[in-house]
């Protein structure tokens, strides 16, 4: 039995899903994608993040892609920073690249990552 790390050739095919109404408490790493319909309180670290419209994480997250749907309270981290309309985040956002769609809220400072 093998286990992944963010270093192994297959970590960017794992795929872990926090479904709706689970709630979880701590800081979390996933190695490749990590997808939260519940309640995160905590830190998230991952590959990709998407964080879905039922999905509440109170805490930051860093990952190369983030994708917001739903409501974080905390600071955004990554390469490229997608916010849907509906979603809302409360905290800093640092990013690369970013969407904002129209009806998106950002309470917060926006950021471009320094090169």
């Amino acid at each position: 039995m093998s286990t992944d790390t963010p270093n192994d050739a297959s970590s960017s095919n794992s795929h872990s899903l926090l479904s709706q109404n689970s709630k979880i408490t701590g800081d979390l790493e996933f190695p490749g994608q990590v997808e939260v319909l519940g309640r995160v309180e905590g830190q998230i670290k991952a590959e990709s993040a998407l964080i879905g419209e039922c999905g509440e994480v109170e805490g930051s997250i860093k990952a190369k892609t983030v994708v917001i749907k739903g409501q974080v309270n905390g600071d955004l981290s990554g390469k490229s920073v997608t916010l849907h309309t509906g979603s809302r985040v409360k905290g800093e956002i640092t990013y690369n690249e970013l969407v904002v769609e129209a009806g998106a809220r950002v309470d917060g400072g926006i950021h471009r990552a320094k090169s």
